[in-house]
């Protein structure tokens, strides 16, 4: 779904800042553009025309889409629902980032997001039986 049927969402953010309080990568790096207030004043400067797709895409991935923010939202704003569409947008613009790019062939290779065959999930299997 494209950014700009996020626009209400994104619209609908107060900026209050209450998300900041729940946000694992926030609390890791102290940057508010990493908040989900952070990233919804970035998308509203994209959506503006401020800021450019190549831009903003650093801080669309440090997103862990854990639903924190949305627990402590005032307004229940989904907002991995928003990250996660943006960051669609971005993989169509040829802006998606490697570890995202090495799971996908990873998954669709071996059906494992860490490219290891099925004898790796059998031998884990055994480990867990014993």
């Amino acid at each position: 779904m494209p950014i700009e049927e996020y626009r209400h969402v994104i619209m609908e953010c107060v900026s209050c800042g209450l998300c900041q309080s729940n946000c694992p990568i926030y609390k890791q790096t102290n940057l508010e553009s990493n908040s989900a207030k952070g990233k919804m004043t970035i998308l509203y400067s994209l959506l503006q025309g401020w800021l450019d797709w190549d831009e903003i895409a650093e801080r669309m991935y440090e997103c862990t889409t854990c639903k924190n923010c949305t627990a402590t939202c005032l307004s229940g704003l989904d907002i991995a629902a928003v990250v996660e569409a943006a960051r669609a947008e971005l993989v169509e613009r040829g802006h998606g980032n490697a570890i995202s790019k090495d799971i996908a062939k990873n998954l669709r290779e071996t059906h494992n997001p860490f490219g290891e065959g099925s004898d790796a999930r059998e031998r884990l299997k055994e480990l867990a039986r014993t």
